[in-house]
């Protein structure tokens, strides 16, 4: 697989800084209609990020008495503010996951952007496991939070809140989710250089 690769730490563009920094990750909101009083804090024992309720938040609120919203209900507006940690993907096949949208954070972090390029490119002996997981999404139907090690090019392991939601087919047939990456220990800037190459031990789902 080839990607284009990005800097991070020193070379990070200006614009990026702010939104590696902690205070971006917690104040970041959902652009919504109604409160989110209603929406869980932690779910099964996981405490949720700020980014994490939020898109929650916008998912139970887009669906409207639906069982999960549709492409047309993903609002960049809405979402303006969370996209930086977001990625949306989209099933182009029964076994091809493919990246749509790979939030400027997410790319700054791993230092490559995955737009276009399919989840389970890199094969490891988790991949059967990790594709049924997600399909369970859309069969369910219903969310999933995972809190996944992720490693850093420094060899230490970062806990990452995985924060993902199904999105009905639209006119194309074909089902999408949606989802938010972001650290699940606070630090003050998100300037670990993370690897995505291989399976991520979960931790708790």
């Amino acid at each position: 697989m080839t990607v284009s690769r990005h800097g991070t730490g020193d070379s990070r563009p200006t614009w990026m800084q702010p939104l590696m920094e902690w205070s971006a990750v917690e104040n970041a909101r959902a652009r919504l209609a109604g409160p989110i009083d209603h929406v869980p804090t932690e779910i099964g024992g996981v405490t949720l990020s700020n980014p994490g309720r939020q898109i929650l938040a916008w998912w139970l609120e887009a669906r409207e008495g639906r069982a999960m919203p549709g492409p047309d209900d993903v609002s960049p507006r809405a979402l303006v503010e969370l996209l930086p940690y977001i990625r949306y993907l989209c099933w182009e096949d029964d076994d091809n996951l493919v990246f749509r949208i790979y939030g400027s954070a997410l790319v700054e972090a791993s230092g490559f952007d995955l737009t276009g390029h399919g989840i389970f490119a890199n094969a490891h002996d988790e991949v059967a496991i990790d594709r049924a997981r997600l399909k369970m999404l859309h069969a369910q139907p219903c969310g999933i939070v995972m809190v996944r090690d992720v490693y850093g090019r420094d060899g230490k392991l970062y806990p990452c809140e995985f924060m993902t939601l199904p999105i009905a087919p639209g006119i194309d047939g074909k089902a999408r989710i949606i989802g938010t990456v972001v650290p699940a220990v606070k630090m003050r800037e998100w300037n670990v250089e993370v690897v995505f190459a291989g399976p991520l031990t979960l931790r708790r789902a």
